[in-house]
């Protein structure tokens, strides 16, 4: 499903933005990339390499509660469409926005993930945002590319508006990973206490 999302979000042609620049391509390609790694790897028993999984949910699922609660409801349209949004985009929007985070959270529930549920830990898995938001801001600042979003653009918005965003994102970042690990030791305790059963 993310694959195909990012097929979808490739090959639309309603929106000029070129697709690297969104967080949730990024996202889910860095998730759809892990995933195919473990199926033919299998599950990393690194703490960093758990760190790196956690962070692409975190991603995924970052990318879905901002599109759904501040990019969405913000747009001229009001809704996740556009009005002249073609097939492509429709689809690439309910993929990678809809779908795709509800599947990569339950395989991150189900599978063994060793760190703890800690804000220490939590914290850690902030690096993707971060070098997404390095990477990009970067390009924007030297003109290279126009920052995709407009709650990050200090032309929109004062500096002090935009670093608020940055803490805010980070904050909702450490809150997901410790909630996510914590949802996900909870599980694996159920299904381990059952099983004993």
């Amino acid at each position: 499903m993310l694959t195909l999302g990012v097929i979808c979000q490739f090959i639309q042609r309603t929106d000029p933005t070129p697709s690297l620049l969104y967080f949730t391509v990024d996202s889910a390609m860095l998730a759809a990339t892990l995933l195919t790694w473990q199926l033919v790897r299998g599950t990393s028993n690194s703490a960093w390499g758990d760190r790196v999984r956690g962070a692409a949910v975190v991603g995924v699922v970052l990318s879905s509660l901002i599109y759904m609660t501040v990019i969405a409801p913000s747009s001229p349209s009001g809704t996740w469409f556009g009005a002249h949004d073609d097939a492509w985009a429709r689809s690439a929007t309910l993929l990678l926005h809809g779908g795709a985070p509800i599947l990569v959270v339950a395989e991150f529930l189900l599978a063994p993930y060793a760190l703890p549920a800690t804000w220490r830990e939590a914290t850690l898995l902030a690096w993707w945002p971060a070098a997404y938001l390095t990477v990009v801001g970067t390009l924007a600042w030297s003109g290279a590319a126009a920052m995709p979003f407009l709650f990050l653009r200090p032309p929109q918005f004062s500096a002090a508006a935009v670093a608020a965003a940055v803490a805010v994102l980070y904050a909702i970042v450490v809150a997901l990973g410790v909630a996510l690990t914590a949802i996900h030791h909870a599980v694996r305790r159920h299904h381990h206490t059952r099983g004993i059963r």
